[in-house]
């Protein structure tokens, strides 16, 4: 309801339509003027027929609306509520136009009055559930559509709403059940199979979430958000050649937000192309700043280029931004320790990461590590072994742990941790080459990885 009037729009400007109106009203006013019989019978007229004139106020609010004169629609759908108390449908006018100009207060205000006139008028629903949940009540929203929403044949308007009320309360198995059926008996609906999507995503379904928005980036072609949506899950699924794509057509159509610089880039430098990746957050950090999602992003991609001491540099830079960055203090510590330098700053920080996330299992290997390149073994194992507990079958946890062993003169449990990693990544050199160095064998059905790649 609301949705779609955004998008409707004639031609002309609602300023000449409100010159117009103005006009009309003059030239009637002079005619009265020359003519008071007839001016007393039209006003005569007039007061018996105040449905007559509301319907006049609201055919111009309603002209007035759909050009984007938002401000003079709700004057005249004023003028027509108070000419035709209890309808409806001007209260629903009214309350649409007050949600659209920001006036929230007074839209539900307006809005539950229109549902108390008309319960079963399906604007007033939909009025009314959408501003329960831009108020955060998901509840009562579901409550609110669930008889009708459970028919087959509800107003997808209605259905859209009914699955956002579900994904609000975090209900995303009946959410994803819902949109499922209602995706089926509404199959060329782009918005229930965006939705559709996104409660697939939340599930952890990420090739699922892909097919719904693919299947609703088809059936709207143009719509930013979902082409946004579709583009960020296909790099995160390390897809960036189907997602950049998509991205370039948002930068060229349109201003584009930071995020969507930052997933740009990301994808750029996924695909091996630093120097574009580093144009475009060059352009972001110049629109929006130095940001902590662009310092981010700046020093992810510093190193998966192999530049360790630029990204050191970014992620520095984001620390001074936002001092509880785990990222940051995660990303130098773990770097210095690996590199065997700075080994003090690398402990500083990662005690800092482990005390804003106690139970990360990749904190603790980074503070287990550390204190492994320090020489303090007894406190690496204690860190390592309580990463294993939280982190299961990581093989470079497992490699950590069993470096420490090795040094601890545990030769048999070392070996005995490093088959544990090759259970968990068969095929990996780096495991293979620490058990070979002990004179131990390998198994040989966890020498080669499945599809035969180093891993």
């Amino acid at each position: 309801m609301v949705a779609l009037l955004r998008h409707n729009r004639i031609p002309g400007s609602a300023a000449a339509l409100a010159r117009t109106v103005v006009l009309v009203g003059a030239c009637a006013a002079v005619l009265l003027a020359a003519c008071p019989r007839t001016a007393a019978a039209a006003q005569r007229r007039q007061e018996a027929r105040p449905n007559a004139q509301a319907y006049l106020h609201y055919s111009l609010g309603r002209l007035m609306e759909v050009s984007g004169a938002l401000s003079d629609a709700l004057v005249q759908y004023r003028r027509a509520d108070s000419l035709d108390p209890g309808h409806c449908e001007l209260s629903n006018a009214v309350a649409r136009t007050l949600y659209v100009l920001g006036k929230l207060d007074n839209a539900i205000e307006i809005s539950a009055r229109a549902l108390e006139l008309c319960p079963d008028n399906l604007e007033a629903l939909a009025i009314r559930a959408e501003l329960l949940l831009v108020q955060g009540e998901p509840r009562e929203a579901e409550e609110l559509l669930a008889s009708v929403a459970s028919d087959p044949g509800a107003p997808r308007e209605l259905a859209a709403l009914y699955g956002q009320a579900l994904l609000s309360q975090g209900r995303l198995e009946d959410a994803a059940a819902y949109l499922r059926s209602r995706s089926e008996a509404d199959s060329l609906d782009p918005r229930i199979a965006a939705m559709h999507g996104r409660a697939l995503l939340l599930l952890g379904d990420s090739e699922g979430a892909v097919s719904q928005f693919r299947r609703s980036a088809r059936l709207e072609p143009g719509d930013r958000t979902v082409a946004g949506m579709l583009s960020r899950l296909l790099i995160a699924l390390d897809r960036p050649e189907e997602g950049v794509p998509l991205l370039e057509w948002i930068h060229s159509r349109y201003e584009a937000i930071e995020p969507e610089f930052i997933s740009l880039a990301t994808g750029y430098s996924m695909m091996g192309d630093a120097e574009r990746a580093e144009a475009i957050l060059d352009t972001a950090s110049a629109r929006f700043g130095d940001t902590a999602p662009i310092l981010r992003a700046r020093g992810a991609m510093y190193y998966v280029a192999g530049d360790y001491d630029n990204a050191i540099n970014a992620y520095e830079k984001l620390l001074e931004v936002d001092e509880n960055s785990v990222t940051a203090l995660n990303f130098i510590a773990y770097t210095l320790a690996d590199e065997n330098r700075d080994l003090e700053r690398a402990l500083e920080y990662a005690r800092r990461a482990v005390e804003l996330e106690d139970g990360n299992p990749l904190l603790r290997d980074t503070l287990g590590w550390t204190q492994f390149r320090l020489g303090n073994m007894e406190e690496a194992r204690r860190e390592l072994d309580l990463s294993v507990e939280l982190g299961g079958d990581n093989p470079v946890i497992l490699e950590h742990l069993g470096d420490v062993l090795l040094e601890l003169g545990l030769v048999d449990e070392a070996v005995s941790v490093w088959t544990d990693a090759l259970q968990s990544s068969p095929g990996r050199a780096s495991t293979i080459e620490r058990i070979e160095a002990t004179g131990a064998d390998v198994p040989a059905n966890l020498r080669e990885s499945p599809n035969g790649e180093t891993p």
